[in-house]
């Protein structure tokens, strides 16, 4: 896999890896709030999930940025 082409962008290989690991540690983090609230039986904290998912979709964002190439 070298790269994806999705209308006018360019997706490399690291720009794929990035979103794939992004969405993966938001599904755990989604998990894992479930989780919480299960065991506690308190309602989904939202606040919580957007304090700790905003961190790591920042720093891929950088990666993202230099990894997708727009077409003219």
């Amino acid at each position: 896999m070298k790269q994806i082409k999705i209308g006018n962008f360019t997706f490399s290989k690291k720009a794929i890896q990035s979103i794939i690991t992004g969405l993966f540690c938001t599904g755990i983090l989604i998990g894992a709030l479930i989780a919480h609230r299960i065991k506690t039986e308190s309602n989904f904290d939202f606040g919580l999930f957007i304090i700790f998912i905003v961190p790591i979709w920042f720093v891929l964002k950088s990666k993202l940025k230099t990894e997708i190439i727009k077409d003219k």
